[in-house]
Order: structure tokens, then sequence, then C-alpha cells
């Protein structure tokens, strides 16, 4: 298939003709999409026809891509994403569209043109014609071994991590077939869902998942069944909570902790059990882990275990015990900080943009600025504009705290803007990340890497002071593990530059084990400056590029990341995070009653220093 679809390309790339290029992300030459059966039937200038062929694609063509990277999916994705299909292809298209449609008394041929407004009719006619998909809940046997194959495929051509992962994948999806050939009965889809997912957490890809995106959770009884109080970390512990107005104490103060549940100590219930997070940083693991014991009911059944009618629960003070039999029930008991809460409002804010209470100053002397998430520009085209108004504000403060706490990440815009103003002149310009795209192509520029700021040496956006930059950091990296660079694309860097106008004072960054994705990339961006100090809890590193893609018998929808991402440091943002500096956890007033101690003793520091 991988042949077929580059020999495609190439034809492609041969026939088509010089004319302008399409400039938007969202635009169709139709203005609706209905299915006989599986065929597209498009409403092209008010008549309805069959689709034959869309520029040198057969519809077939474009049904069969549809299918396999789209799963249960593909019709909506082909009605009304042309444009990234045939993008996603190595095909971006023209304004211009050649098409053969048919009718039941004609064939003919025409050209369309790609617009917005017809993509718009398309996205109305499907919300009020919206397509009914079957789940599928069991497939045979054969079929699941079919999807196990596919699955390894997927690792072996497209994984990045499998390179740099010991875990000894080929045989657990070994182990995993001989238990589907051993069954007689059909395959619950549910059931194969998890036993991949936890062969795909154990590779250490912290952006990758395995999902059955059809699950109905309301026909599952137990699936959100919960423990009756509130379960919450507190460094290496988990303290048992009840809510109290808009604060939290102790279920018990003479057993605050949780010590087992059905006589399995509770570290070795979130190793076994919570394997989402299996190789996370540490910190972030626990929080993880906790969060799914409160769940337990959803834990057990991402596990393909039953749950046990009764709960034995022990409570513990570290010296004596307290035993409780407990019913699970319906009730939502899930632990939210304070500060969690105030990062929700903030972003909401923001979307209406209302950056008003993104920034304040401490004290008279500190700025404080608060990133909910990494904004894209296209997001919220008047925040750009506001960092660069804070940063004039802040000039005359002492030090800057940039709060990414909670920050579940997005895009990379927010690390070069305010890389503009926190980086020295002498540091720039500045290699803040290395990353390596897997591929089988060898290209001179992958767009999914651009778009994260992220190029190659030798392509035109990097100058020469950059590969200046470039080369002197090289001669004393080193990389954290050895791979084989013949499966990966030439490395592409991060480049951050100092701007006009400099912040020369202090600046901490202050992060916990919340802070995700793009938002460990800020914190590991700037980690090694000279002014710059990470301040809290390690991160929960992760940088992907994942691409998606649905497994042909069951529509289980498997994601994996494509990128190795490196920091500065050699060790990869997945399993690693960011460490900080100067570590600061939350203590229990943070925990119970919301005082934010983690900001108060980073401004007592600031202070004292």
């Amino acid at each position: 298939m991988k042949t077929y679809y580059l020999a495609l390309m190439l034809c492609l790339i041969l026939v088509r003709g010089y004319s302008q290029k399409l400039e938007m992300e969202k635009a169709s030459p139709f203005t609706a999409v209905k299915w006989e059966k599986n065929t597209p039937i498009v409403l092209f200038e008010n008549h309805w026809y069959t689709l034959e062929k869309l520029d040198t694609y057969t519809t077939e063509e474009l049904l069969a891509f549809c299918r396999k990277e789209y799963g249960s999916k593909w019709k909506k994705r082909f009605s009304e994403d042309l444009v990234e299909i045939l993008t996603e292809l190595g095909t971006p298209p023209e304004k211009k569209v050649l098409l053969i449609l048919s009718d039941s008394t004609k064939t003919i041929k025409v050209t369309g043109t790609y617009n917005f407004e017809n993509r718009q009719k398309v996205l109305k006619y499907n919300n009020q014609h919206p397509s009914k998909q079957k789940a599928i809940t069991h497939i045979t046997a054969v079929q699941a071994l079919e999807d196990i194959n596919e699955f390894e495929e997927i690792l072996t051509t497209k994984s990045s991590y499998i390179h740099l992962s010991t875990f000894d994948y080929t045989s657990a999806i070994n182990n995993l077939k001989h238990k589907i050939s051993s069954k007689k009965e059909k395959i619950d889809v549910n059931f194969l869902t998890h036993e991949l997912a936890k062969i795909m957490a154990s590779i250490g890809d912290r952006h990758a998942s395995v999902k059955n995106e059809f699950l109905d959770k309301k026909k599952i009884p137990t699936y959100s069944l919960q423990l009756p109080y509130t379960l919450a970390p507190l460094h290496d512990s988990i303290i048992v909570l009840k809510k109290t107005n808009s604060e939290y104490e102790y279920l018990s103060n003479n057993f605050p902790y949780l010590k087992s549940i059905n006589n399995i100590p509770v570290h070795n219930l979130i190793d076994s059990m919570s394997y989402k997070a299996k190789l996370a940083p540490k910190e972030a693991k626990f929080r993880r882990g906790v969060t799914e014991l409160q769940n337990l009911g959803e834990l057990y059944f991402k596990n393909n275990i039953a749950l046990p009618k009764k709960i034995k629960v022990v409570f513990t003070n570290g010296k004596t015990d307290s035993l409780a039999i407990v019913e699970l029930n319906n009730k939502q008991y899930n632990y939210t900080s304070k500060q969690q809460l105030a990062m929700y409002d903030l972003s909401k804010e923001i979307e209406n943009s209302n950056f008003t209470n993104m920034s304040k100053i401490i004290d008279n002397q500190i700025g404080y600025l608060t990133i909910p998430k990494m904004y894209h520009s296209s997001d919220n085209k008047e925040l750009e504009k506001f960092i660069d108004d804070t940063f004039i504000n802040f000039k005359n403060t002492k030090a800057l705290i940039i709060d990414i706490r909670f920050n579940p990440g997005g895009g990379r815009e927010l690390i070069n803007n305010i890389g503009n103003y926190i980086i020295p002149k002498t540091e720039s310009p500045w290699v803040a990340n290395i990353a390596y795209l897997r591929t089988d192509e060898e290209k001179d520029f992958y767009k999914s890497m651009s778009y994260r700021y992220l190029n190659m040496y030798g392509s035109e956006t990097i100058t020469e002071l950059d590969r200046n930059a470039i080369d002197t950091f090289l001669s004393k990296y080193r990389f954290q593990r050895n791979f084989d660079i013949t499966k990966f694309s030439k490395p592409h860097y991060m480049i951050l530059k100092s701007g006009n106008t400099n912040y020369t004072k202090p600046v901490y960054i202050l992060v916990n084990e919340r802070s995700f994705s793009a938002a460990t990339v800020f914190t590991s961006a700037f980690k090694e400056l000279p002014n710059v100090t990470i301040v809290g809890v390690t991160t929960d590193g992760s940088s992907g590029n994942s691409k998606k893609i649905y497994l042909k018998n069951s529509n289980i929808r498997v994601k994996v990341s494509t990128m190795l991402s490196f920091q500065r440091n050699g060790l990869t943002l997945d399993g690693n995070g960011t460490q900080p500096d100067i570590y600061i956890p939350e203590d229990e007033a943070q925990v119970l009653h919301g005082n934010d101690t983690q900001l108060n003793k980073l401004v007592e520091y600031i202070h004292a220093h």
C-alpha cells in the first residue's frame, strides 16, 4: 500500500500543471455530500451527481485512503476535509479542480472551484443529515488478528519511540495473538482496545493512545463507579478527603492516608493498573494514578478485569490501620485544586479576548504572567499584542514569574513570542530543541515540523548565524540513548532569538506535574539560560507530532508519535519531563485549603535574593 501511494503521488506531481495555489485550509468544490450505500453523491451547481473522479484520483482511491486514515469518521472527513485529505496524500489542491461526475443519463467533465462558502454548506448539510455509523462491538478472532498485525505494522513503520524503547513489543504482540487465537467466541472490541493500549503504553510514547471511539459508557454498568470519598496526592502519599464548601478536609484525622484496596498496596495498584502513565515522570505518574484509583470502575474496565462487588479499603496513619468495606457509587468525588479551577476560568476569559487577569504585579515589584494554554496565534489575534504590552508594563519590575502550571499544551507560538523578550542578546541565537521525524522519505521540508518551529540545518529559514550556534551547541551535545538515525529525517532545530527589547531581570518559570506537551517544551526551551530559573515540580514532558490511524476491522483508533523530541540536556521530553532548578511541591495548605504556597514560596525566594 505504501509503494502504491508513493507511486500515485509521483504521477500526480508529474501531471499537474502550474496554477494558483489554494490558500484556504477548509474548502470544497461541492455544496453537499450524501451517501447511497458507501458511494458519495455530491451536489454541484444545484444538481446531484455521483463523483467518479476528482483531479487524478478516482473516488475509490480517495475513499480507500479515508477509511484507512480516519476509521469511523471517514465519510465525515471525506465530505468536509478534502483539502486536508489531498494534502495528506502529498498533493495540496489548486483553486480549480477537474471533476468527472455522472447521473442516470450522462457523464460530464467539469471544472470546480474550492471555496470556503461551499465547505460551510457541506457542513450545514451534514449537521442536518448526520451520517449514522453503527458501532462495531465484536469481531471474529481472524479479524482481530488482522488488526493486531496492522497495529504492529503501525508501530514498525510510523512509531518514533520504538527506536528508543527497550520494551519488547514484538513478544507482547505475539502473546496477545496467542491469547486471541485460543478464543472460540467473538472478540470484544473493548477487550482488544485495552490490550493494545497496554502495549502502546509500555513503549514510552506519552502522546500515543489506543481508543474505541464508539464506546458507550452508559452501557457499561460499572464504568462510572467511584470510591465514595475524594483522593488527592500529597508528596508520596494518597490522602483521603471530603469537601466542605470550596475547601477539603481529611475524612478521618486519625487515619488520613489510603494504604490499600482489596489487599493491594495503592502504589502497587498504580504500577500494575494505571498503565496509560506507566512511563511518565514520577510525580505525573503518581498524580494520574491517584485520579484513576478514584475512578475505580473505569480503571478495572480498562484492564479487562471484573470489578469486585465488595471493596476492602485500608486507611492508615503510618503506624496503625483502619479497615472499611465500602460500596462504590456514581457520585463524582474527583479532586480539583483551586489553582486548577483558576486556570480553567482564566482560559475561558481569554477565549472571550479578556486578558486582564493574565498578568499582574505582585508586591509592586514582581511581574506575574499566567498562561493556562499554549495558544496558537490563530486562536486569538489580540493575544500577541497583549504579551507585548505586558512586557512593557513589567520593564521596571525586579523579577518575572511565568506560571504554566496545569497548562495542557497547544502550539509553540508563545515560546517564540516570549523568547524575543527573555533570551539575552549574548545567548542569541539559542538552540532550544532538537527533533527527528520518523520517515522513510528524504525531503528538504516537512510541514508538520515547520509548524512546530523546527527546521533543518540547510533550511532557508536558518541563517549562517543560526548554523554557527548549532555547530557550537552540537560540539558538546550527547543524546541519552543512541538510535537508528537512518529511520528518521535529518535533525530539526528550534532556534529562538532575542528581540529588539529585552527583559533584563531574572525570570522564573513556575511548573508542575500537569504542565504537558507544548508547555513542557516551553519549560525545556528556556532552561539553562543564565537569567531563567525553573521552579516547582518536574513537568509531564511530551512532544510527539502524533498521527491517527484506524484499524481496518474494529475501527479502533491508534494514535502514535512520529517525532523524537530532545531537550538541551540530551534527554527526551517523553518519560523525563523537565526538572526544576528549585523544587517546590504542593503542601498540605495548598491541597486542602487552596493557599497557593508554591507561588508564595517563590515570591519569598525572589525577595530574599
